[in-house]
This record gives structure tokens, sequence and C-alpha cells, in this order.
């Protein structure tokens, strides 16, 4: 029982403690079968040991040993139904239905009917979870959309006039800058920074004639970008090809004949 003994230091309590253990075992001197008597052999130990705990402790232990082996009890039979049979959920599941030719009461067709058996994945089940090839080609171009937007396209297109800006501000002297800022005049740098600012919007206006915002797919979004850079790389070198009326006649000419022939290809 988990009890543990050792030497006391009242005798009266250790004899009170004997007596309430015999009493308790054997269910009071007054009881009519010895079915709940210790054995001989724990008599004789508790004859020669002394206990540590009082009459009432060793009471009070024994009544919560007592409840905890009656409800374990209880909780074995509500789990086998309160029918004493131990079958388990797998023989449940694993059941077989009435053979064929045998007649089945209302009562065990509800009985079958409640008991569901667990559906594995198969091969089919799991290829048609999938994505579709249709729903996967949705996804790449959402995704090409987000990271490929008019402004990132624009800022692409122009990137080498950017990079050439750049590389200006490193190779100019601090004074040259001074002195030019000093006279009004628009020196190397401040022409790139210029052409470069010019890019940026006669590009984002290009990409509005393509309904770059409005493309469907990858390849329609390529080919808008491709066609509105190369028409303005080929028509414009520097921000005062930019302000000359006639050149820039001529680019928006050749922007309505590549926007004519991109929406033929792809039948806008």
């Amino acid at each position: 029982m988990g009890l543990f003994w050792g030497s006391s230091k009242g005798g009266s309590n250790a004899d009170q403690s004997r007596t309430a253990a015999v009493e308790a075992a054997g269910g009071g001197s007054g009881g009519d079968n010895n079915d709940g008597m210790i054995s001989e052999d724990l008599a004789q130990y508790l004859e020669t040991r002394e206990s540590q705990l009082s009459n009432r402790e060793f009471k009070a232990l024994l009544r919560r040993q007592s409840a905890n082996a009656e409800a374990s009890k209880q909780a074995a039979e509500s789990s086998n139904g309160g029918t004493g049979e131990g079958g388990d959920f797998l023989s449940m599941i694993q059941a077989k239905g009435p053979q064929a030719g045998t007649e089945v009461s209302a009562g065990e067709t509800g009985a079958h009917s409640q008991v569901e058996i667990p559906k594995l994945p198969t091969a089919i089940s799991t290829a048609n979870s999938m994505k579709k090839p249709k729903e996967y080609q949705n996804f790449e171009f959402e995704k090409y959309r987000r990271e490929n937007d008019e402004k990132e396209v624009v800022l692409t297109n122009c990137s080498e006039i950017q990079h050439a800006f750049y590389d200006c501000l490193g190779r100019q002297k601090i004074w040259d800058r001074v002195t030019a800022v000093a006279r009004l005049d628009s020196d190397e740098c401040t022409k790139l920074a210029d052409f470069f600012m010019a890019c940026t919007e006669i590009q984002k206006k290009a990409l509005l004639t393509f309904d770059y915002a409005s493309l469907e797919t990858v390849d329609e979004m390529k080919a808008a970008s491709r066609k509105v850079d190369k028409v303005f790389t080929n028509a414009f070198h520097g921000v005062d090809e930019i302000r000359d009326k006639e050149k820039y006649m001529n680019y928006t000419k050749e922007l309505r004949r590549e926007r004519e022939d991109f929406y033929a290809k792809f039948n806008k």
C-alpha cells in the first residue's frame, strides 16, 4: 500500500495504528468472513514494527486508496461499454459488414452505419488535390506582376542611364561641380541626371499606351516592356534629343507602330 514504517516515539500510537490496520483490512473485529484479513507474515511484521502514522492518518490513507480503486474499476467498465467485452476501436473499424445472403435487422444496420472506416489518401486523390496547370500558370503570372509592376519596369529600362550618371559623379571633381552650378551650366553629370528623369517619365507614359496594367500573361508583359525600351533607345541618345521636336515626333510614330504590332500579335 506504499506505507513507510519506522520507529515511533510513543508506544500508544503504535498500538492504535496496528489495531486500525487489522480492523481496516479485515473489516473490523466483528466481520463475518476472513477474506479481507491481512496475511500472517504481514501481521507478524506489524507486531514487530511501529508505525510513524497516527490512527487518523492511516484510516484517511486507506479511504483514499479504496476510492481510487473503485474509480479505476468504474472507468474500466465504462470503456468496455459496461458489457465486460474489451473490444477496441481498431477492431471496430476493421469489423466486416454483413455477409451476402444474410438478413440484418434495423438495429444492426444502424450500428454498422455509425462506424465509418477512415479513407486513406490514394494516388488519384492526391493528384486531384494538386494544383491544375492553369492554376499554376495564374500563380506564376501573379508573382511576375508583383515583381515587375510599371515602376519596376521603367527603372529597369532606364538603369543604364542611371548607372552612367552615378559613374559620372564618381569621376567628377567637387570643384568642377561647384563651378558648373555657380555658372548655371549643364555639365555632363547634370545632363545625365536630366536624361534619366526624362527616360522614366517617357517610358511610364509609353507603358500606359500598351495598357500594361491590364495585360493578362507574362509573355505580354515582357513583350510590352521590350518594345517600349527599344523605341526609346533607338530614338534618343541624350537629353538634348528629347528636347528636339522632330526627334520626339518620330519617336511617337514609331511607338504607335510598335503598339499596333503588339495588339495584332496578342489579339488585343
